[in-house]
């Protein structure tokens, strides 16, 4: 399979993931308090909660699909290397950016509160993609194999999955600094600490491995047939930690600290199984339908971290006094978070589409563009009243 065609794969599955993100975030700025304790609510909810899985685990597999393409580059420290290397610095860079308490420089050095730093210091989705990531990279950097890398990886899935409910017993922030204490556990503003967030996104790099390793040995003349097999075997070891997921319910007796919705063993199970069968849809959906690189969900997949950090911005950004958040003040209904999300994705959607154009116009109009963009952030960080 082509590595276009195995992105779009990908690129489809973190489509749907970003859409449903921004619905969520749209949701959980505004939407009347008393909607939540619907039944209509609980089922998005459940829904909502499956996109930081479905993203974890499409970024591992996309990590996975990459590797194998340039696992030389990386092994002889090329160029490819460092270009990675530069690139989950730049996801880490922008996730706390992203939380600073003022982008302001003389805001942050008068009057910033110790709660406003640790919020600041939190792990949320992009941070934990980045260190996952980098661990990851350099595991392979020790390992030298890709076959090692991803039995390692397996061994950290389970640990991970199954030591969290003790990591969210104990406060790390204790006796580990504030910006390392926030990846142990969700005890200090922490959305997605590597327990057990980590273990989606290793999941999927090692369904990623095991995707591609099976197409290329398959070729063109047995692609049918692997693509059928995949669908099955997406199916049956989904459906497989589904059923495994319940008995596991029980293990709330072992631990002294549990939380089934937070970090439970079962629940994370229950989760990857779910977003195995959405593999099982979206890659059978692409080979049966076919799938358009230009196509908008595709679009916004390829172009998730740019998507993700602007709509952040639009939702709970505050620009010269005035915050989309603050505005709605949480008295949306059903109809009126319908409107917002799919005005902000069409936003999204045209955000996309306007840095792809400006990616196939060259090198030097990116590069330009990137430039002209960090001069502003910069003189803003510097001169304007924050945001």
């Amino acid at each position: 399979m082509p590595p276009s065609k195995r992105l779009a794969f990908i690129d489809l599955l973190r489509g749907w993931a970003v859409i449903v993100m921004i619905e969520t975030h749209v949701i959980n700025a505004t939407i009347i308090p008393g909607l939540r304790d619907t039944s209509l609510f609980a089922v998005i909810n459940f829904i909502n909660g499956l996109v930081a899985p479905s993203f974890l685990f499409a970024s591992g597999m996309a990590y996975a699909v990459t590797t194998r393409r340039k696992l030389g580059g990386y092994l002889s420290f090329a160029a490819p290397l460092y270009k990675q290397f530069g690139r989950l610095l730049l996801v880490l860079l922008v996730g706390y950016v992203l939380h600073l308490p003022h982008f302001n420089l003389r805001s942050l050095t008068q009057g910033v509160q110790p709660r406003e730093w640790l919020v600041f210091f939190q792990s949320d989705v992009l941070q934990c993609i980045a260190v996952s990531l980098l661990l990851l990279q350099v595991l392979l950097l020790m390992l030298r194999n890709e076959r090692r890398l991803y039995s390692v990886a397996a061994v950290l899935t389970v640990v991970v999955i199954f030591v969290t409910p003790f990591m969210w017993g104990y406060d790390f922030l204790a006796v580990l600094p504030a910006p390392v204490a926030a990846y142990m556990n969700g005890l200090h503003h922490s959305n997605f600490p590597l327990f057990p967030w980590a273990a989606f996104l290793f999941a999927g790099a090692i369904t990623g491995y095991l995707f591609s390793s099976g197409k290329a040995m398959a070729g063109e003349s047995g692609a049918e047939q692997f693509s059928t097999l995949a669908v099955r075997r997406f199916l049956q070891v989904g459906g497989g930690l589904i059923l495994i997921s319940f008995p596991l319910i029980f293990l709330g007796r072992v631990y002294p600290t549990y939380d089934y919705w937070r970090f439970s063993p079962s629940f994370v199970l229950l989760r990857i199984g779910i977003v195995l069968l959405l593999c099982a849809l979206i890659y059978w959906y692409e080979t049966r339908k076919g799938v358009s690189a230009t196509s908008p969900v595709t679009l916004v997949g390829r172009e998730s971290l740019l998507v993700y950090a602007v709509h952040l911005l639009l939702i709970y950004g505050n620009f010269s006094g005035f915050s989309f958040r603050n505005w709605a003040d949480y008295r949306y209904g059903y109809g009126e978070v319908f409107l917002a999300t799919a005005v902000l994705l069409l936003v999204m959607y045209g955000l996309a589409l306007w840095w792809e154009w400006i990616k196939q116009k060259g090198e030097r109009w990116r590069r330009g563009v990137q430039l002209a963009t960090l001069v502003i952030l910069v003189l803003v960080f510097l001169f304007g009243p924050g945001v």
